[in-house]
């Protein structure tokens, strides 16, 4: 019997190394997969530019139809809302498509859908919604979107995420961590994981140092994560005079040692879909202190204290400075209950279902 084949797409190798791989292992014993992304180690490298006005990514659509018609897949799964999109204008007046399953990692436009740039994603979404099949979302507001305004031609499908790993947090490292940095027995270290860009909305996060410096907290602030806001955020930390207390430290492998040496977790994001590096704070048992926006809402809300009004530099400093008088900070300092349901081997089953042929029991609406 021929097997299936099917196409994995995600914007970047990394994202699909971290968060499928299980994923891709599992489907590769009955089918063929072929991977799809921009860099190392994938099957189809396609040179996905950021951003969804380049013209380069205009290129990227005629290349992936050729992929599509070369290879013929039965099952296309897609990853990242800019491969997603791009990946299904290929498709668009294609005869004898394959299935198309979006995994939506956060849509990046809320569920009012107001502002230019936000009417223009959403209708993006409409267009498609011919050549998408079956939809997965990963917070209640992106279950919303989806079902409100139809965008797709089957099913919605609620998940809890890819998953975190099972095994326990390692706190090997953080030693080295805060010596590399520079920071004292008597200083708190802050951390952020995640690309530098305007949707993580880091230079709220340095915005919020330069306050708390002001005032004599003794707090720095790392920053892990490469993008296109770093010239942006070096100019602001020069300015702002926090050379030496905000650090860009680039991108990171293992991340442990530093949720190890970190004594608080922050985020400042203003959309997410399930954000994981919140869920590697929550395993490493940090207090967190992050915008109240979908994905971090879903996650955060049972805890008191973990959420702040997005934008507002006083709340947030304001929420932080009750964690830092506490004196009870660090990793192992917290304990989240809930996690248990992001697991690997928690989600491992259900989203196999979904990415194979969907299952009854997990749909929501449409």
């Amino acid at each position: 019997m021929k097997k299936s084949k099917i196409l994995y797409a995600a914007s970047t190798a990394s994202h699909l190394r971290r968060f499928h791989k299980p994923y891709i292992e599992a489907l590769s014993d009955d089918a063929t997969v072929l991977t799809m992304a921009n860099g190392e180690g994938v099957d189809l490298c396609v040179p996905f530019a950021k951003s969804f006005f380049s013209l380069s990514n205009f290129k990227c659509v005629f290349q992936i139809r050729k992929i599509l018609k070369r290879e013929r897949f039965d099952r296309v799964i897609l990853n990242t809302s800019l491969t997603a999109f791009l990946v299904r204008a290929a498709m668009l007046g294609m005869r004898n498509r394959p299935y198309v399953l979006n995994v939506v990692h956060g849509y990046l436009f809320p569920k009012e859908g107001k502002g230019v740039k936000n009417r223009f994603l959403l209708i993006c979404e409409k267009l498609m919604r011919r050549v998408t099949d079956d939809i997965a979302v990963m917070n209640d507001e992106d279950l919303s979107i989806a079902s409100k305004y139809r965008l797709c031609r089957g099913k919605v499908f609620m998940t809890h995420g890819m998953g975190i790993p099972d095994a326990p947090f390692c706190a090997d490292g953080a030693d080295r961590v805060r010596e590399e940095f520079g920071v004292g027995s008597d200083e708190l270290l802050l951390l952020f994981v995640g690309e530098l860009s305007r949707r993580k909305n880091q230079g709220f996060l340095i915005s919020c140092m330069a306050r708390l410096r002001q005032k004599g907290h003794p707090v720095k602030l790392l920053l892990l994560g490469e993008g296109s806001e770093r010239e942006v955020l070096e100019a602001q930390i020069s300015e702002l005079g926090l050379d030496g207390q905000v650090f860009l430290a680039g991108n990171r492998e293992p991340v442990a040692p530093y949720l190890a040496a970190a004594d608080l977790y922050v985020s400042a994001s203003f959309s997410e879909g399930l954000p994981f590096n919140v869920m590697e704070a929550m395993d490493a048992g940090l207090p967190i202190l992050a915008s109240d926006t979908k994905g971090q809402y879903d996650l955060l809300s049972a805890y008191e204290g973990c959420l702040y009004p997005l934008y507002h530099e006083n709340d947030f400093c304001e929420a932080l400075l009750p964690l830092i008088e506490s004196h009870s900070y660090g990793a192992g300092s917290r304990r989240y209950p809930s996690l248990a349901k992001y697991r690997l081997s928690a989600v491992f089953d259900d989203n196999m279902k979904i990415l194979t042929k969907g299952s009854n029991e997990n749909e929501t609406g449409n």
